[in-house]
């Protein structure tokens, strides 16, 4: 696998693969991305999520990815991890890697679910960066009388994590929970099982890739090629709006316009 991926930079000199090694030998954490992964960082990487999801291979190895959203509103990839297991060092390791395979671009927030270890990797080594978690609180406590719960006591001293007042002045992408992480796991699942080696996991995940940015691809063409159609009554200021938004975004300009 690892040189599988290393050789793919002779047909893509921008992919790159990190990986290290047990006391044992064997293989420890791997992370790697290809060169529309990195690009699309480049683009995109200003709000980051990442979630670690089941451990579909042979070896039962934890499987996380690194995602954003374009200026299609579509979900894009930035990377695949494989880790030991979801301890705090393990999670810092992999984010050193990433950040030194997206020529330390440092994201501006980060969006995880409720992982201790994930939170204390984030706060080591993406210093000045938002850490978003997904919470819908307020509905929840209503629900199930939790008012007076410990637990709950204890989240709402992190409520700058996650409150909507503490998050307004940040740039999100809209962003406002790990849903896009769930229905980035619900897709990959086509691609991968229990039964595969780690090659072939890799390999699998690259179709994943592919069809995601066929999708893009589709939304670039409508967007350089298809003709708008005015539909507020401004159709100066709709047609000027269109020569700098995507066909999505547009959708969104016309609201506003409207």
């Amino acid at each position: 696998m690892i040189s599988y991926l290393l050789g793919k930079a002779d047909v893509d000199p921008m992919a790159m693969a990190r990986y290290s090694a047990t006391d044992e030998g064997r293989l420890g954490n791997l992370f790697w991305a290809n060169g529309n992964c990195r690009a699309d960082y480049q683009c995109f990487g200003d709000v980051l999520a990442f979630d670690t999801t089941y451990r579909k291979n042979k070896y039962r190895r934890p499987l996380v990815i690194f995602s954003g959203c374009n200026h299609h509103r579509q979900i894009c990839i930035f990377g695949f991890a494989l880790v030991e297991d979801e301890r705090t060092k393990i999670y810092m390791w992999l984010l050193q890697k990433f950040l030194e395979v997206m020529l330390n671009k440092f994201s501006r927030v980060v969006v995880t679910d409720g992982d201790e270890a994930m939170k204390a990797a984030i706060q080591k080594i993406f210093l000045d960066a938002t850490h978003r978690l997904c919470e819908y609180w307020e509905n929840m406590i209503k629900k199930y009388g939790l008012e007076e719960n410990d637990w709950v006591l204890n989240e709402y001293e992190k409520r700058k994590s996650w409150a909507r007042a503490y998050l307004r002045d940040k740039f999100c992408a809209r962003f406002r929970t790990t849903s896009r992480c769930e229905a980035i796991n619900n897709f990959i699942k086509r691609f991968i099982c229990n039964r595969q080696s780690l090659l072939e996991l890799v390999q699998n995940l690259e179709h994943a890739l592919r069809d995601y940015k066929h999708n893009e691809l589709f939304s670039q063409f409508k967007t350089v090629y298809g003709e708008p159609i005015p539909t507020t009554g401004l159709e100066a200021l709709e047609l000027s709006a269109a020569n700098f938004y995507t066909r999505k975004i547009l959708g969104e300009v016309k609201k506003e316009i409207q």
